[in-house]
C-alpha cells in the first residue's frame, strides 16, 4: 500500500512506552517527503519530494499504474541515454539495412550523444527536445534536422516500449518546415560531360544513372547475368552496399527496364575493357571488388567539380534526367512509376508533377466531338431501322 514517510522526523518510543517525534540526521537538508510503494517485484520503491502533497500523489499514482498495467519503475529511467543507446537500442536495430544503420549511427554520434549522452534518459523533457531542434536548426538544413530528430524520436520510442520511460518527449515537437525541392533536370550536354569526366571505370555507372534511371547502389550492383542483350533489357534485382550485393530497398524497386542502343553500346565497351567483379558485377574497382559508396563518391565529386557543377550535385540528379526524358516522350505515368521503382504513383507525381504537361486547353472540344459522334450514330441507326 502506498504511503508517505517524513525524512526529517522520526517517532521514537521511550523506555516508559511514551512516543515522541525527534529530528533525524537529515533534518533541514534535502527533500523531506518520501513516497513509498511496493513494486511488481514485491520490493519497496521510493522517491523523495519537497512537498508532502506531491509525494502522496506520486505514491498513489504508482499504485494506480500497477493496477492499470502502465507502471514504469522510475529507477529504470536513471540510465544515461548513451548507455541505453549503445547497449540496448543500437544492437536491437537488426531490421535496418546497412545504409540506414550507418545513417542512424552517424546522427547518433554527431548530434544526439553530444547533446544528451550524459543525461539520464528519464530526465529528458519536451522542452529539452524543442531546444535541441532549435540548436540543430542553426547549422543544419531543415531536411537534415528532420532526419536527425527522427533518430532520437525512434530511440525514445524504443525506451517507452522497453519500459524505461513512461512517455516519449519527442512527440508534438515542431520541426522547421522542409520546402519542396523542385527538380531541375541536368542538360544533356552536362550528363554526357559527367560521363567523360569521371574515372573511366565508373563511366558506365553515369550512363546507368541518366540512361536507365538507376540509383547509385542499383547502378553499382548490375551483374552480367541480369543484362539480357538479345531482349535489350536489364533486370534490377539487387543493389551494392558496403562492397556486397544486397536486396533492394522495396519490392517496387525490383523491375525490368528496356535499354536503348546507346546504353547497350556503353555496356559492351565497358565489358570488353574491364573484368567483372564478384558475382559477375559489371562495374568493379581496380582490385576487382564492388565499389564502396565512399570511394565512388570521391570520384563522383571530382567529376562534378571538373564539369563545373555546384558542390552537392548528386548522382541521384542523373535519375531526374531519365525521368524528365520519359515524361517528354509522353510515356504513361504508371509506366514511368514502374521504371523508376517508385512504390506509389503519388511519389512519382510529388517528385516530377511539375514536369508533366499542364495545358489548360487540353481536352478542349472533347465534349463537342462526343456529342457529334453519338448523334451521328443515332441518326445512322434510325435510317437502318
Amino acid at each position: 500500500m502506498a504511503r508517505v514517510r517524513d525524512l526529517w522526523f522520526k517517532t521514537v518510543t521511550r523506555t516508559d512506552g511514551v512516543q515522541r517525534r525527534e529530528q533525524t540526521g537529515r533534518h533541514g537538508n534535502g527533500k523531506r517527503w518520501l513516497a513509498v510503494w511496493i513494486g511488481p517485484d514485491g520490493k519497496e520503491k521510493t522517491k523523495a519530494f519537497l512537498k508532502k502533497s506531491d509525494a502522496e500523489k506520486y505514491a498513489i499514482k504508482m499504485d494506480a499504474d500497477q493496477l492499470t498495467g502502465t507502471y514504469i519503475d522510475p529507477k529504470r529511467g536513471q540510465v544515461k541515454l548513451r548507455e541505453y543507446a549503445e547497449e540496448h537500442w543500437v544492437p536491437a536495430m537488426v531490421h535496418l539495412r546497412p545504409n540506414s544503420m550507418e545513417t542512424y549511427q552517424s546522427h547518433l554520434k554527431n548530434h544526439v550523444l553530444p547533446a544528451f549522452g550524459d543525461r539520464r534518459i528519464g530526465s529528458l523533457t519536451r522542452p529539452d527536445m524543442k531546444s535541441f531542434v532549435a540548436l540543430l536548426t542553426k547549422t543544419l538544413a531543415p531536411s537534415t534536422v528532420e532526419t536527425v530528430f527522427a533518430v532520437i524520436r525512434a530511440l525514445m520510442h524504443a525506451a517507452v516500449d522497453d519500459g524505461v520511460i513512461p512517455a516519449n518527449p519527442c512527440l508534438r515537437v515542431p520541426l522547421p518546415r522542409v520546402g519542396a525541392r523542385v527538380v531541375e533536370p541536368l542538360p544533356t550536354a552536362t550528363v554526357l560531360a559527367l560521363a567523360d569526366a569521371i574515372t573511366p571505370r565508373y563511366r558506365l555507372a553515369v550512363w546507368f544513372g541518366f540512361g536507365l534511371g538507376l540509383r547509385q547502389g542499383e547502378a553499382l550492383g548490375v551483374t552480367e547475368a541480369r543484362v539480357e542483350f538479345l531482349k535489350r533489357r536489364v533486370r534490377i534485382e539487387q543493389q551494392a552496399q558496403k562492397g556486397a550485393l544486397v536486396e533492394l530497398k522495396t519490392k517496387a524497386s525490383q523491375r525490368v527496364l528496356p535499354i536503348d542502343d546507346g546504353v547497350l553500346a556503353e555496356i559492351t565497351k565497358h565489358m570488353q575493357r574491364y573484368p567483372r567483379g564478384p558475382e559477375g558485377v559489371i562495374i568493379a574497382n581496380r582490385i576487382r571488388k564492388i565499389p564502396r559508396r565512399s570511394s565512388f563518391g570521391d570520384c563522383w565529386r571530382a567529376a562534378v567539380s571538373a564539369v563545373g557543377l555546384p558542390e552537392g550535385t548528386r548522382f541521384h540528379d542523373l535519375r531526374h534526367y531519365y525521368a524528365s526524358t520519359l515524361i517528354a516522350a509522353n510515356l504513361n505515368p504508371k509506366s514511368i512509376q514502374r521504371r523508376l521503382g517508385h512504390a506509389t504513383i503519388s511519389e512519382t507525381f510529388d517528385t516530377y508533377g511539375h514536369l508533366f504537361p499542364d495545358d489548360e486547353d487540353l481536352g478542349r472540344g472533347a465534349i463537342d466531338a462526343k456529342i457529334k459522334k453519338d448523334l451521328a450514330e443515332q441518326k445512322r441507326n434510325k435510317k437502318e431501322a
